[in-house]
């Protein structure tokens, strides 16, 4: 494919769906612009015409994934007016962990971000701080109204990090499952059953460490 081909929106598509598809099964590193664009059915001079570089392409892709954790984000996290703490956590954990566990359009952004975390890119900080860090902050907001505003940074964090260690534990993984087994969730009910457990199990540690903070209550005579 040559010309005015090349310089189309169905290439510029074809080419951001291939590396979608090769960053999210190798990562930025072990993917070349030779393996996108013969995957994509075009040439090496349309993605710098499209893209700059392979650079540009990858943080095209990451952008695709942002705007969907950023709906994502919209959908998972209730408003705290006319919500109480324990309503706005078990509604983000009812939400947020299918679409950890389902392999759907949304899928592919959890893989990417894999390779990310063993090795990360320049661009891997605008996502983290634009898509990551508001759910973070959403629960460190829970966390901290729940402990009471005096409970310190460390406490909330950990907290904040123990709910979401039990959500990321069911990113799809072959190996972790082996391990798993019948703890893998896979039906929508059984989906529900796991995140009603981790919304009930966070929502009595947090509640048991702060009053172990106030301390013990004085029964009245």
């Amino acid at each position: 494919m040559t010309g005015a081909a090349e310089h189309g929106t169905d290439t510029r598509t074809r080419l951001l769906d291939a590396a979608m598809r090769l960053f999210t099964e190798r990562g930025f590193a072990k993917v070349t612009v030779r393996d996108i664009t013969a995957a994509a059915g075009a040439n090496l001079a349309a993605v710098s015409y499209h893209f700059r570089d392979k650079a540009g392409l990858y943080e095209e892709v990451l952008a695709l994934g942002l705007r969907s954790a950023q709906e994502m984000n919209a959908e998972v996290m209730l408003p705290r007016e006319g919500h109480s703490p324990e309503e706005r956590m078990r509604h983000y954990v009812r939400q947020y962990l299918p679409r950890i566990i389902r392999t759907d359009g949304r899928g592919g952004i959890y893989q990417l971000l894999k390779h990310e975390m063993s090795d990360p890119t320049p661009i891997a900080r605008t996502y983290v701080r634009q898509a990551i860090m508001p759910r973070i902050e959403f629960l460190i907001e829970i966390v901290r109204e729940m402990l009471g505003g005096t409970a310190s940074d460390a406490r909330v964090q950990r907290c904040v990090m123990s709910i979401q260690a039990q959500c990321l534990y069911f990113l799809p993984d072959p190996f972790k499952n082996l391990v798993a087994g019948d703890w893998q969730p896979g039906t929508s009910d059984q989906i529900r059953e796991m995140a009603d457990h981790i919304a009930d199990f966070s929502l009595a540690g947090i509640r048991a460490l702060g009053e172990a903070r106030r301390g013990p209550r004085v029964r009245p005579r």
